[in-house]
């Protein structure tokens, strides 16, 4: 006789076969997270100074999107730049504790520069030196790493079905900024007759019942209202308007700016209004918050049948001759067959069906770049991420590099052939790479050997394995084991190229009555064995390091099963093990 735990999971399954053939919900979670320090801060963004108090407290905001085959995990944090090493270092993180590839997960910053300084300085230690005569806070890295780490494993507990739209607008809250003095200079100041980026666009996510979960907008700003002699953190700009449209809306919102390298704050349609700080505020919550509700109302179809496909290129680019560089980045350097030191520059892009791409890049373009690339993209709506996994600095158009100025001058590390590198890595990609890219398919079990990762990982994924047993079925939904007994159990032929303990992280699900059990892993060396611990539902997959297990060098097979007797329920629906080889 079925037990009903086991009616109810079919039942789920059978509505998920109809309703979506073969493939799970489109789902999504959001969490925000404070990342205010306690004490003074040096702040990043001007000169060197500290922090006096706060005026804003500041956030990460972190969104996962699961289509059923793909995990990707953006996130927004209020703080101003970061060296790519430091997002390499917690991608890594990320990658070995949760199992989600750096391919997946985007961290941007909003460019508020009236945040902490984030690790170590990176680039702008080569442009600035002197700036960074004191001590790197770690300690603040130390923590707001795993504030991040501890928001994503909350992410994933959250995850449940969702509906997801896109839209488009306008707003003048930004300008040009550099200025033309009457001498012939450039200068950082307002330019009116400039180029700009002032298009808004909107990712929204609704809950099944039609409230709003999340608003993902992205629009082109520095955070620099706040000057340089503010001596308070605060999220400029960016955090004003993702307060306000909270507030407005009743859920959070992920503010990813764009190609802000050559824009600022409009504040001149105030003129002398400009009484207060305070005051001169209101206008970008009408000029930008508004438009971003405005937005965000007029979505009219939105849906779950959504799939998201992610992409990576690298763009390579002259560096300039006069430009030292540091060991810390030494993976974004190269030399060219010429024997010319070039810059690497990762573009990582985004696409949800046919219908919106995203791309991205670690540094301040400027904005007449992303407007030709939307130009030429295949796809109907086209969305540029700035300040993403790190920062190399500014990527200026060739035009601008006559002219000279500060952004050109002092804080780019490439030629003048950067803008034409950029624009056909990217446009190149769009067109013969993302927009012919298929989505992953549905899996399905087919046994066969495991092979070590590049990253040194084995990865024993429900695809790989084989099932034995009375009960256990492949769910390729779920691409995972479940229904999984006491009597069932699943194994891997795995080709171990070490000898020694691997760390041990297992994804799976499970009903929080039904956990608790204990499981046992096991290889030719020795064993695991440790406790279910609860992950909120069959449906909602965890991530978590769980143990050693010693492993031989060569041919291993290594089995998974319950270690506890038990006559009805499950033990889990298991998705994958990896190792991954630790010190002994």
């Amino acid at each position: 006789m079925v037990c009903d735990f086991m009616m109810k999971k079919y039942a789920l399954l059978f509505l998920l076969l109809i309703s979506f053939g073969m493939k799970a919900n489109f789902r999504a979670s959001v969490v925000t997270v404070d990342i205010t320090p306690k004490s003074a801060k040096m702040l990043l963004g001007y000169g060197a100074r500290q922090s006096i108090g706060v005026r804003d407290r500041i956030f990460h905001r972190i969104v996962l999107m699961d289509d059923g085959f793909t995990q990707f995990l953006l996130v927004s944090s209020e703080l101003c730049v970061m060296s790519p090493s430091t997002y390499d270092q917690v991608a890594a993180e990320v990658d070995q504790k949760l199992g989600i590839n750096p391919i997946n997960f985007w961290w941007t910053l909003t460019h508020t520069h009236s945040a902490p300084e984030l690790g170590t300085p990176g680039l702008p230690a080569v442009f600035m030196g002197d700036r960074y005569q004191h001590p790197i806070d770690f300690e603040y890295l130390k923590e707001v790493k795993q504030k991040l780490i501890d928001g994503i494993v909350e992410a994933r507990r959250m995850l449940r079905p969702v509906n997801i739209g896109f839209g488009m607008g306008e707003s003048k809250a930004n300008i040009n900024r550099r200025e033309r003095r009457p001498n012939g200079k450039i200068a950082l100041g307002f330019y009116p007759e400039g180029p700009v980026d002032d298009q808004i666009g909107l990712i929204r996510l609704d809950n099944l019942d039609g409230s709003p979960m999340a608003i993902i907008a992205n629009f082109p700003i520095h955070g620099t209202f706040f000057g340089q002699d503010n001596l308070y953190i605060s999220g400029d700009v960016p955090g004003l308007i993702s307060r306000y449209v909270q507030e407005k809306l009743k859920a959070p919102v992920l503010f990813i700016n764009g190609a802000a390298g050559n824009l600022a704050p409009n504040t001149m349609p105030l003129g002398d209004k400009v009484v207060s700080k305070d005051t001169s505020m209101r206008f970008f919550k009408e000029a930008l918050g508004d438009k971003i509700v405005d937005i965000y109302k007029s979505i009219g179809q939105l849906t779950q049948s959504m799939r998201i496909s992610s992409g990576a290129t690298q763009i390579e680019s002259l560096r300039k001759k006069s430009l030292t560089w540091i060991p810390e980045l030494k993976a974004y350097e190269k030399k060219n067959r010429a024997g010319e030191d070039v810059v690497i520059l990762p573009a990582r892009f985004l696409k949800f069906n046919q219908s919106l791409a995203i791309w991205s890049l670690p540094g301040e373009l400027f904005c007449e770049i992303s407007n030709e690339i939307r130009k030429i993209s295949p796809f109907e709506n086209t969305f540029f991420y700035g300040y993403t996994n790190g920062w190399l600095g500014y990527i200026p158009t060739a035009k601008e590099y006559v002219l000279g100025g500060y952004e050109v001058e002092t804080v780019s590390p490439f030629t003048s052939s950067v803008e034409a590198d950029v624009q056909k890595a990217v446009g190149d990609y769009f067109k013969n790479d993302l927009a012919h890219a298929p989505f992953p398919r549905d899996s399905v079990n087919r046994p066969s050997r495991v092979l070590v990762e590049k990253d040194g990982s084995l990865r024993l994924t429900a695809e790989k394995g084989k099932a034995i047993g009375p009960k256990i079925q492949y769910m390729p939904e779920w691409r995972a084991f479940g229904w999984f007994t006491a009597n069932d159990e699943v194994v891997w032929d795995v080709q171990v190229p070490e000898s020694g303990n691997y760390e041990v992280l297992l994804e799976w699900s499970v009903d929080d009555a039904e956990a608790g059990k204990y499981f046992l892993l096991s290889s030719s060396k020795g064993n695991l064995k440790k406790r279910v611990r609860p992950s909120g539902s069959w449906e909602n997959y965890a991530a978590e390091i769980v143990g050693k297990l010693p492993l031989k060098k060569g041919n291993e097979q290594i089995r998974f099963k319950s270690n506890d007797y038990f006559k009805e329920g499950a033990i889990l629906d298991l998705r994958e093990i990896r190792l991954r080889k630790v010190a002994d």
